[in-house]
């Protein structure tokens, strides 16, 4: 009879059953939220060292080219063939055809990101039929260093050639030709004007008069809710943005005065400002080469910081 008994004692009874059920639920409970904390934590530093890799290319870009990229592609026909007026967002149709003829300035710093291969394909064209194929197949290709690891956007597309982050046109854009466009004047991608036939071959450091420590090189962004906007080929929107965004003509629509503030993946819309998907605020680029997270309540020194040579008095906690 003892040995029934001892048997009996080593079995758990229904109630213990459900304590220890209960106890492990509460424990995962406790704990999931620090696994989701250290993910985002892991997730921010990967997207500050991308910024930190972009950084180094638009700097050794700039030791080689004596000019930061320009946000544009630049035409290489000269002057006299009327090449003054108007612009592109994505392409030069004519030759030669490469780095400064296609795409946005993410184009022209793929050699500085160990990502030659992306664009070789431009080195063998030789007649403007063979521009439009080569382009596309390069724009399709995703970039790792130009996606953040929290933007749960940024990989749906078909082809993924989206992009997380955006260039710093500056913080004056103007209505032209009634309507306003990308056109800021006095950022480190400052495109200048459409119809005025103003082009900004890249910027120089020395331009900086603000200085590189005071001065947004590029923000975070993810690309629109319908992923209209956000490839990292392609310019403007799409990888070049104002604070203030004055633009208003967007699918989805833009307020005209669209500052760094919170957002959600689904919004249309949310393409028309800088914001991210960690919390809080972002990360930016400065032109220094340092990261910086800003906060969504110093919106008003993302607008100082905008400008190269505003000459803005400020201070960066």
């Amino acid at each position: 009879m003892s040995s029934f008994f001892r048997s009996n004692r080593l079995a758990f009874t229904l109630i213990e059953l459900l304590v220890v059920i209960a106890i492990i639920a509460i424990l995962i409970g406790l704990l999931l939220p620090a696994v989701q904390k250290v993910r985002d934590a892991a997730a921010r530093m990967k997207c500050q060292n991308n910024l930190k890799q972009l950084g180094l290319a638009l700097h050794n870009y700039h030791d080689t080219n004596q000019r930061f990229p320009s946000g544009r592609p630049l035409d290489p026909r000269p002057a006299t063939l009327g090449n003054q007026g108007g612009g592109t967002s994505y392409r030069w149709n004519v030759l030669p055809a490469g780095n400064a003829t296609l795409g946005s300035w993410m184009v022209r710093i793929l050699p500085n990101l160990e990502q030659q291969n992306v664009v070789n394909p431009f080195a063998s064209i030789t007649t403007t039929a063979q521009i439009a194929g080569a382009f596309d197949a390069a724009q399709k290709l995703p970039i790792a260093m130009f996606q953040c690891p929290s933007d749960t956007l940024v990989t749906r597309g078909t082809t993924s050639g989206l992009t997380s982050y955006v260039g710093m046109t500056g913080n004056d854009e103007w209505s032209e030709s009634g309507s306003y466009g990308s056109n800021a004047r006095n950022g480190f991608f400052a495109v200048l004007s459409w119809a005025g036939g103003q082009k900004n071959p890249g910027t120089t450091i020395a331009a900086v008069t603000d200085g590189t420590s005071n001065s947004i090189l590029v923000g975070e962004r993810p690309p629109a809710h319908d992923l209209g906007y956000g490839w990292w080929a392609y310019t403007d929107v799409d990888s070049l943005l104002a604070h203030p965004n004055r633009e208003t003509y967007y699918v989805g629509g833009c307020n005209g005065n669209e500052l760094f503030r919170q957002d959600i993946a689904t919004r249309a819309g949310n393409v028309c400002h800088y914001w991210s998907m960690h919390s809080g605020g972002g990360n930016w680029l400065l032109g220094d080469g340092s990261v910086r997270f800003i906060t969504y309540a110093n919106a008003a020194i993302i607008t100082q910081m905008a400008s190269i040579n505003g000459g803005e008095v400020f201070s960066l906690n």
